[in-house]
């Protein structure tokens, strides 16, 4: 997952986790739903940084102080997912689902939990579900993972035809012009190949992966100089990636 949550400050958090805060004068009582906050945010943040142990102490506590709160349903899902206890998983995702069916972002995660776990068509109905919802700020996102696991059934129509939704959602979404690129390649299709590489870089700078794109393009449309162009900027300015091509001697 991407998303983080912005709640309180961090400051706040900790503070909330006590459940009660006392001072000499003035006792605090702290809802069980703020503590279950608290432990999302703690939880959450621990995950991100790879402390998996205490996120799924602080995501344990959350649920169990807040058996509604859908956010840490599909954070502790992730969790589960992530060491490996697949059944608790799945148990998670499905409950934060019945607990909040209009949550683009649950929808969205749970569908690439589907696609990872092979139950790709079922995954890609919920990348739309979270796509189409209009509280969605990211439906570009939704629908480039929808492309993605459509790719890997493989169904490379229905691919591009997700990947065109994203860029109608968001014409300057670069993760879905790359993936055009890549697509137009793979389909035999060099000059879309082109066309979305060009605008993938006019939106922003390149990566490895499109300068790669673009020597593959260059290539099979015959164009060798504007080719050669990119293997000099991979090896200047990605060199590991060069020299895992064999590219750093100037070799094609």
């Amino acid at each position: 997952m991407k998303r983080a949550f912005g709640y309180t400050t961090l400051v706040i958090l900790v503070a909330l986790l006590i459940g009660c805060i006392q001072t000499q004068s003035n006792p605090v009582e702290v809802s069980l739903e703020d503590a279950a906050r608290a432990n999302l945010q703690l939880g959450a943040n621990y995950l991100q940084r790879g402390q998996l142990e205490l996120a799924r102490d602080k995501l344990e506590k959350a649920v169990s102080q807040d058996p509604k709160l859908a956010t840490a349903r599909t954070y502790l899902a992730v969790l589960y997912e992530r060491i490996g206890e697949q059944e608790a998983a799945d148990k998670e995702y499905r409950a934060a689902l019945r607990l909040a069916p209009g949550d683009p972002a649950v929808a969205n995660t749970y569908g690439g939990y589907l696609c990872r776990t092979e139950r790709r068509r079922d995954g890609i109905k919920y990348f739309e579900k979270a796509g189409e919802n209009p509280l969605y700020q990211t439906p570009a996102v939704a629908f480039t993972n929808a492309a993605v696991c459509a790719r890997a059934i493989p169904d490379n129509e229905l691919a591009e035809a997700y990947l065109r939704r994203a860029l109608a959602a968001n014409p300057r979404y670069r993760e879905a012009l790359l993936r055009l690129a890549m697509l137009g390649l793979d389909t035999d299709k060099p000059l879309q190949a082109r066309a979305f590489l060009e605008r993938f870089h006019a939106a922003g700078p390149a990566s490895a992966d499109s300068l790669v794109v673009g020597i593959r393009a260059e290539t099979a449309l015959g164009d060798e100089r504007t080719a050669e162009s990119y293997r000099r900027r991979l090896r200047e300015e990605f060199p590991q990636r060069a020299e895992t091509l064999g590219l750093l001697g100037g070799g094609t």
